[in-house]
């Protein structure tokens, strides 16, 4: 069932454009909650604890990448559905939407009565979920190098654990590079290349605290490709 009042999330720092999307929802939807922070920051402390239905996040933010925000909102809230926008849109946008789960990519301005049709298309897809939605089941069937991808290619600074069966590896990056990794007894790159082999288990992400020594030095592109190189190896000598 449906919640009585839904609670939308926007993250958005253009006070004009916020303002649009509040006044809009509050006309033409007056049965929902609309949250509103301008910056990751504040967006974090105050999502944490609500049962958010329907994320609307910008890109482009003062003090980090939309995008980033909801990789870790995915986890956090994996029955939500979210809207993804932008001023500057860039070629590798739709692809890291859609590997989020995301429902729509739009690009500003706004068109405001197409925007209410998929807010409210939103809202109704998550009355009828049954807590299996596209959200959390794409996030399920990425694999570890789709992770450490997503997590570069928004230049995040993160700690992420894979956890498998009885492993468990971490990965460190620093504005977008991988510059460390662990698993059990390997190190660097090598440790890198056992976690993108695994095949299910759990993420958790961590921030970054204090000074790790750096254990790979090649960019997470080269990085990436030989490890693929490598489990394509693997499959070879498999069959």
């Amino acid at each position: 069932m449906a919640p009585k009042h839904p609670i939308i999330f926007l993250l958005e720092d253009c006070p004009t454009t916020g303002l649009l999307i509040e006044r809009a929802v509050m006309h033409e939807m007056p049965n929902v909650r609309l949250m509103w922070a301008l910056s990751v920051q504040e967006a974090t402390v105050r999502a944490e604890g609500l049962q958010i239905d329907l994320f609307i996040v910008d890109i482009n933010l003062p003090d980090g990448n939309g995008l980033d925000f909801m990789w870790k909102m995915a986890i956090e809230h994996p029955s939500a559905r979210a809207i993804v926008m932008t001023a500057s849109p860039l070629p590798e946008h739709p692809a890291l939407t859609a590997a989020l789960g995301v429902l729509h990519f739009l690009e500003k301005p706004l068109k405001l009565p197409a925007f209410i049709a998929q807010l409210r298309s939103a809202l109704d897809m998550v009355s009828v979920d049954d807590g299996k939605g596209d959200f959390q089941a794409v996030l399920k069937n990425v694999t570890p190098a789709d992770i450490l991808q997503l997590k570069c290619l928004t230049n995040a600074t993160t700690i992420v654990e894979f956890i498998s069966e009885q492993f468990v590896g971490r990965v460190r990056f620093e504005d977008g590079q991988i510059v460390d990794a662990s698993a059990g007894a390997l190190q660097g790159v090598e440790a890198v290349y056992e976690i993108i082999g695994w095949k299910r288990g759990q993420v958790i992400e961590h921030p970054c605290v204090g000074f790790a020594e750096r254990t790979i030095e090649c960019s997470w592109q080269t990085l990436l490709m030989d490890a693929a190189h490598r489990l394509d190896e693997r499959s070879s000598e498999a069959a």
